[in-house]
């Protein structure tokens, strides 16, 4: 974390705007990659000057919905035939499957839009989504307006550690490190609501 942090804020302009977008895909697809760094990153790069504000959000954005846009549709062509490949269909049957998809027509516009926020399970709602057949137009609207609050706000925080740490590149890591802390435990813990409370409908729809 702390070396790609200090290598993207050692970039120049446009060599930073292609770094933060190509690593913003990769964490779209899946890859082991912290996408908060280059997000926080790119708002350090806003308060030094080396990018402006609107460039640090087209880029930003732009990549965040180029990598989910890929896992998305490698979910809609991937997923579809490795759940129909025979040894996967004596876990998951056919039947488990429709109620699987319906179960996710029902609740995927909220587990979509949390799973925004959380890297490790990120990857795994947006190519179901796409094996689950969510209309395209949907999963994108959801996806970005999520964007739209996480990333100004990581731009933001990294902008702001700029304004009290300047130069000091160690205080910055250490205030990233608390704050990236934090901000895990409040969504940690509003996702385990979300989860009980579209877990309980559920058993209530099951009982009726």
């Amino acid at each position: 974390m702390d070396k790609l942090f200090i290598y993207i804020t050692d970039l120049s302009g446009g060599v930073a705007h292609l770094i933060i977008f190509g690593v913003l895909v990769a964490c779209g697809l899946g890859f082991p990659l912290p996408e908060d760094i280059p997000l926080i990153a790119a708002g350090y790069l806003v308060w030094d000057g080396t990018i402006t504000l609107i460039s640090a959000l087209l880029v930003t954005l732009g990549g965040v919905a180029v990598g989910d846009t890929i896992l998305f549709y490698l979910g809609a062509k991937l997923g579809v035939k490795f759940l129909k490949n025979s040894w996967v269909q004596k876990f998951y049957p056919d039947e488990k499957v429709k109620r699987t998809r319906a179960y996710f027509r029902k609740y995927g516009d909220k587990i979509v839009f949390i799973a925004r926020f959380f890297a490790g399970l990120r990857a795994v709602v947006f190519f179901m989504a796409g094996s689950m057949h969510m209309k395209y137009r949907r999963f994108i609207f959801l996806d970005l307006l999520a964007a739209l609050i996480s990333v100004p706000i990581w731009i933001g925080i990294g902008f702001g550690m700029g304004k009290l740490f300047g130069d000091q590149i160690d205080q910055i890591l250490k205030g990233v490190k608390e704050i990236k802390t934090v901000v895990t435990i409040i969504l940690a813990a509003v996702l385990v609501f979300i989860v009980f409370k579209v877990f309980t409908k559920y058993r209530q729809t099951k009982k009726a």
